[in-house]
């Protein structure tokens, strides 16, 4: 009797085929595949948002401080190096703001690993790449920088941005 219940027991329980194991295995593959192209097109997107709060955060900043300190405050875009400098001063004699919030002296860089999906297309204002106030708050001339497919936009004069 006893050899007949060990029997019975080995039989009640089959457990998985190596068939089985292996396609279990290769649709989590292909689930996970497609989870992470979509968390990659995701992260784009929301790399290029923060980039864009960042430099919206900037131009009002900088309008402000240009306004409080009555000097002339710049920021110089670089397309080449994914990065923008905040100087103040007229120009001729601007030097960098190397304690302006979220930078390395005076200096924002998109080119690094959090934003590394994220490119400065170009940066326009009046034939130049420099956003400028002038002492009372005004921009000398609007125009536009463009990250990735995002375009902001800045009014001449009011230094009022918008994003397309």
């Amino acid at each position: 009797m006893e050899n007949q219940t060990k029997t019975n027991l080995k039989k009640a329980t089959p457990g998985f085929s190596l068939t089985e194991l292996i396609i279990v295995i290769v649709l989590i593959g292909i689930f996970g595949a497609m989870a992470m192209t979509r968390t990659r097109s995701g992260l784009t997107t929301i790399q290029v948002q923060i980039a864009i709060d960042q430099i919206t955060t900037d131009i009002d900043y900088s309008k402000s401080m240009a306004f409080a300190r009555h000097d002339t405050i710049t920021l110089v875009f670089s397309t080449t190096l994914e990065q923008y400098t905040i100087y103040n001063g007229p120009d001729g004699s601007r030097s960098a703001i190397t304690d302006f919030p979220n930078s390395a002296n005076g200096v924002i860089s998109f080119d690094q690993s959090d934003f590394i999906e994220v490119n400065i297309t170009s940066a326009n204002f009046g034939g130049s790449s420099e956003l400028q106030f002038l002492p009372l708050g005004d921009a000398k001339s609007g125009g536009s920088i463009v990250l990735n497919s995002k375009t902001i936009s800045v009014a001449p004069v009011t230094g009022k941005w918008s994003v397309n």
